[in-house]
């Protein structure tokens, strides 16, 4: 895709996606753009877990044990969906906040700044006709997936990305007209 309109306009959320493995080289080409998101004062707050195989499993696992402590009502199916849950996409990228300090714009601020290179990410993905989505819930929460991931105080998890060869493309579902979204002042 060449027109820049054009590739922001085609964006799809791509939840169907096929098994097939995406090369290492490709991953890092997309989270090359990520890192390119715009960044107050440079700290450069991602941190981008990539979960290939049986490490998707154990995230899901993770998950699906913090679901387990949540809703002790869940069924054994339940929680069997629940852990298999990240293996929609052969390649699911964590995406963390890492901030430092207490300053709660700096900590916004960095927060938007993953927001960004998510963004960038999907939209890399999307140039090379790859199929993402952005994914948040609860699992973004729970202690039990932050520990799965190795993170350490200060560390959040803004989403997942789930990555893979697109098998269904969505069509787009409309955007609000702009008068509905944007207010127009000259004083």
């Amino acid at each position: 895709m060449s027109d820049e309109r054009d590739l922001l306009l085609s964006r799809r959320s791509v939840g169907r996606v096929k098994s097939d493995p995406i090369p290492r080289e490709t991953i890092a080409e997309l989270l090359v753009a990520a890192t390119y998101a715009p960044n107050h004062h440079l700290t450069a707050p991602w941190r981008f877990i990539v979960l290939t195989d049986a490490a998707r499993r154990t995230v899901g696992e993770a998950h699906a044990a913090a679901v387990a402590r949540q809703r002790p009502d869940a069924g054994p199916d339940v929680v069997a969906r629940e852990s298999a849950r990240l293996e929609r996409a052969p390649v699911v990228i964590a995406c963390i906040v890492r901030t430092g300090g207490d300053d709660p714009v700096t900590a916004r601020e960095d927060r938007d700044a993953v927001a960004a290179a998510m963004q960038n990410l999907l939209l890399a993905a999307h140039a090379r006709d790859l199929g993402a989505m952005w994914r948040t819930g609860t699992m973004v929460d729970e202690p039990e997936v932050k520990t799965a991931l190795n993170l350490v105080p200060g560390d959040a998890i803004v989403g997942f990305v789930y990555l893979g060869i697109a098998a269904v493309v969505p069509p787009d579902r409309g955007r609000p007209p702009l008068d509905d979204v944007v207010e127009w002042r000259d004083r």
